[in-house]
């Protein structure tokens, strides 16, 4: 019978304890009954915002699993954010799984609280349910917490290139370990005094969790977790966009060569209706340009449809299944290119793409009449329908980007090179090429070094350098290069710097447009804008020749995805926005008018 008792006991002190944690909210907590039952439980404090740091109120948080608890049925909120987004809970030694909900009741995402006898409290994982992005953050880091921090990247950033950066800046005798997804990359100790250690990893296909755990001299350690996000998430073509959400595709715009991914095509109507596509499954990163759609998915394969005139597919063949683009009926559902494994970047050109693999190599296809395949050869009417390695580029490339008919690569130590095209003065070698020149071996740019981030439009390229700066090169009819100018400029061959532009981190373009992202969350633009495309909220001056104020009455963009007219751009916050040319519904919204300039950003929906 004391045996029963003892165990009807425990099951009641097993009751009141998973009653409480389900349905008590923390500042209601009375500490001392908790210590009556032995589980130690202690106040954790923090704040919950947007990907821009703006606090999010009204937010509920509840938990969903513990160390040894898994909440059954429904659960009421531990904690509900205040107007500044700060939250408390009491908690105990383990590991908590808390659910975020807005205050309309709407998952937004879950995050891991864990701590332990020698463990300070520290969030260890974040997911996201919707493109809605929230941070957590723990209030007065504790003694080992306090004394170490990710500078970068930051939590909630998109990697731009392969490569990710991680500067960890430590102000004690610390010994720490530097995990990506779980798996350990890298181990440092560091002595007391202020101290940055750079680390740099190859980034994975997607969600990127980067955990920091540091343990001082007394044993006493603590976590410290980034979210970051690789591949590129937004890209638009000559009028047709997509997004990727949670490794779902979705696409709208133009859709006369099956460019939306759908299978089938109504022929050549207006499409603004924003679908998510059931014809590919976890898509981690997206490539569109002119009439032809890219996507990795997270298992490194490259997917591809849309116009095949010159094998631009990768499917070993041209052509495409309609008679005329005009023609309703079937198209090329999304297919996988034989041969290409462990991709980690893909873009389209005007009609040619280009891979980058893990290892640093890169395979093309598509056509090559200039050499913009890289693969030695070229030449009027000459193309490849089937992926070429690209020779002649060092193994330490990070970024690819293809442009009309000419092709770049950036490389780690910061090279810039290029091949195909150079007509316009493509290569930056200060020398004006024919129409019909072929180059095809990649060239170095000699007169740049220090280069992190690259973007090209139809015949221009701009160059990140580390200081902050940018160059430009190539054709500057439209003012693209943002080096002055009036009327039609000749083209430029060499790389020119940028007109008062400084403090930049990232650099965008396509068409003959372009853009810069500064490191205050400002953008500035310069080129043509007769459709809007700036975003400046009006259409004159049709030509921008230096850098000036663009993506008007939006703040903190992260992100660009650059059409040959249209544009679009991710928030911090995890929004969306498009602006421009709206042609076939390529801005994503169907009480736009068609065929009309949107010289103003516009917030866009994306169905769940």
């Amino acid at each position: 019978m004391n045996t029963k008792r003892n165990i009807l006991g425990k099951l009641l002190i097993v009751v009141a304890f998973f009653g409480f944690v389900t349905f008590c909210k923390a500042k209601e907590t009375d500490t001392s009954a908790l210590a009556l039952l032995g589980l130690n439980f202690s106040s954790v404090s923090g704040t919950l915002t947007d990907g821009a740091g703006n606090p999010i109120p009204n937010a509920s948080l509840e938990i969903a699993t513990s160390a040894s608890v898994r909440s059954a049925g429904s659960s009421k909120s531990l904690s509900t954010t205040t107007e500044t987004g700060s939250w408390q809970l009491a908690l105990g030694n383990g590991s908590y799984e808390i659910l975020v909900k807005d205050g309309n009741g709407k998952l937004l995402g879950t995050f891991k609280i864990s701590s332990a006898e020698n463990l300070e409290p520290s969030i260890e994982d974040i997911s996201h349910v919707s493109d809605t992005i929230f941070l957590v953050s723990l209030a007065n880091p504790r003694e080992v917490g306090s004394k170490f921090e990710i500078l970068s990247p930051k939590d909630g950033s998109i990697i731009k290139t392969y490569d990710l950066a991680l500067n960890i800046k430590t102000s004690d005798s610390l010994t720490c370990h530097v995990l990506q997804n779980k798996t350990e990359k890298e181990n440092f100790t560091v002595g007391k005094g202020e101290i940055t250690s750079p680390i740099s990893v190859k980034p994975l296909l997607g969600a990127n969790k980067i955990q920091v755990h540091c343990t001082n001299e007394a044993g006493v350690s603590a976590k410290k977790t980034v979210l970051t996000y690789y591949g590129n998430r937004i890209s638009a073509g000559g009028s047709h966009s997509g997004y990727v959400v949670n490794g779902n595709l979705y696409t709208w715009g133009r859709n006369n060569f099956g460019q939306l991914g759908t299978g089938t095509s109504t022929g050549d109507l207006t499409n603004p209706k924003i679908t998510k596509l059931s014809t590919i499954s976890n898509v981690a990163s997206i490539g569109f340009n002119q009439n032809s759609s890219l996507a990795i998915t997270e298992d490194g394969s490259v997917w591809t449809w849309g116009a095949n005139a010159v094998g631009q597919l990768g499917m070993g063949n041209i052509g495409d299944l309609q008679a005329a683009a005009a023609d309703a009926g079937p198209r090329n559902p999304p297919r996988k290119v034989p041969g290409i494994t462990n991709a980690v970047m893909g873009v389209y050109g005007f009609d040619h793409v280009l891979v980058l693999k893990k290892d640093g190599t890169v395979v093309s296809f598509g056509s090559n009449s200039v050499g913009q395949l890289g693969n030695g050869t070229g030449g009027a009417g000459t193309y490849s329908s089937s992926p070429v390695n690209v020779i002649g580029l060092p193994t330490d490339v990070i970024q690819v980007i293809g442009g009309s008919e000419h092709s770049a690569a950036l490389t780690k130590s910061g090279d810039v090179y290029v091949w195909g095209r150079d007509q316009y003065g493509n290569l930056g070698d200060g020398v004006l090429g024919t129409a019909t020149e072929v180059n095809g071996t990649p060239k170095k740019v000699s007169s740049l070094s220090g280069i992190i981030h690259i973007a090209n439009g139809r015949d221009h390229i701009l160059a990140l350098k580390n200081d902050g700066t940018v160059y430009a090169w190539g054709l500057a009819t439209s003012g693209q290069l943002g080096i002055g100018g009036t009327g039609s400029p000749n083209p430029v061959p060499t790389p020119t710097l940028v007109t008062g532009l400084y403090n930049v981190v990232s650099v965008w373009a396509n068409g003959t447009q372009s853009f810069a992202i500064l490191s205050d969350g400002t953008v500035k633009g310069w080129g043509a804008n007769s459709s809007g495309n700036l975003g400046t909220g009006v259409t004159t001056p049709s030509k921008i020749y230096t850098p000036g104020d663009t993506v008007v009455g939006v703040i903190d963009i992260q992100y660009f995805g650059c059409g040959a007219l249209h544009n679009f751009a991710i928030l911090k916050s995890g929004t969306l926005y498009g602006w421009g040319w709206n042609f076939k519904g390529s801005i994503g919204r169907s009480d736009l008018q068609e065929t009309w300039a949107a010289s103003t950003p516009i917030f866009l929906t994306i169905p769940q």
